[in-house]
């Protein structure tokens, strides 16, 4: 929301106001980013961390050159103002949608792969691990 708010603030035509909304963008930019990179660490397995990083990437900051883009162009057709204007209200609704409590999200959400319980063979408990993949036990003397 301090992005947003910072965004939405810079249509206004005053370099005090302007500077503060510039500095509000610096601090709330980088917690939804941190914030979006701690998830993305915390909720995948460790295997799988590289591949899912860099589609957290890709999917955060890609868009960003899009929209610079399409923002390049819009400037010459719209007042800048307007367009500060609409990009501080489609992040304040995003912002409150990230915060609003769904009660479908809580039952639909996975569990974790940490809250798994995982015998010795890397299987979850209370399953057989598959034949074809299991590895041979070693016992007493084979080792």
């Amino acid at each position: 929301m301090l992005f947003a708010v910072g965004v939405a603030l810079r249509a206004v035509p005053s370099v005090p106001v302007v500077l503060l909304a510039s500095a509000m963008i610096g601090a709330g930019l980088p917690c939804v980013l941190i914030a979006a990179m701690t998830a993305v660490q915390r909720e995948t397995p460790g295997e799988l961390v590289g591949r899912v990083a860099a589609t957290a990437n890709t999917l955060l900051f890609a868009p960003n050159a899009i929209v610079l883009a399409a923002g390049a162009g819009l400037v010459a057709l719209v007042d800048p103002r307007v367009l500060l204007l609409v990009a501080g209200t489609a992040a304040a609704i995003a912002a409150v949608g990230c915060v609003i409590d769904n009660p479908a999200r809580k039952h639909a959400a996975a569990p974790r792969w940490e809250d798994q319980r995982v015998s010795r063979t890397g299987t979850p408990t209370g399953q057989r691990p598959p034949t074809i993949f299991a590895e041979p036990r070693i016992r007493g003397s084979d080792r």
